[in-house]
């Protein structure tokens, strides 16, 4: 297939560029990609931000979720069941399913920054939450974004 042109157009994605799901006063969601986003079947990324001084609530799912880790201050932790593990960015966490997890950043000044992975949108709730509040889970600021990136005129 080398050489041969794709038939779906190849989508670019910024998070500059998408609106924030304010989930509540301490954390907010971009969902980056998914299948609505891309136009096709895709792995779901999500970019989640966490206010300095607060932890998420926790949850267990019933697939595995990834977490890696953008930024975070010394003092941050992720907790797996029982575990504490502190964080540093680059932390890349698999979480199997029915594992309980949080974040724990109520020892920090700053954000703490995540990008959790789902192998499809549906399975991260906040999808849906997103989809409820907006009618899709498309959340570009600026439809043009890619036109101007590329340094092109609109149509």
């Amino acid at each position: 297939m080398s050489g041969e042109k794709s038939k779906r157009p190849w989508v670019l994605i910024n998070s500059e560029n998408v609106r924030p799901l304010v989930c509540d006063e301490t954390y907010s969601s971009k969902q980056l990609t998914g299948d609505e986003i891309a136009g096709m079947p895709v792995i779901n990324i999500n970019e989640g931000t966490l206010k300095a001084g607060c932890r998420t609530g926790g949850d267990a799912h019933e697939d595995t979720e990834l977490y890696y880790v953008l930024d975070c201050a010394p003092g941050s932790s992720i907790h797996l069941d029982e575990d504490e593990i502190p964080c540093k960015p680059g932390d890349i966490f698999v979480i199997p399913p029915q594992v309980f997890h949080w974040i724990d950043n109520t020892k920090s000044d700053r954000p703490f920054v995540i990008l959790t992975f789902w192998e499809r949108e549906i399975q991260n709730g906040v999808f849906t939450v997103r989809k409820q509040a907006w009618g899709t889970s498309i959340g570009n600021i600026d439809p043009e974004y890619t036109k101007k990136r590329m340094g092109k005129d609109s149509d």
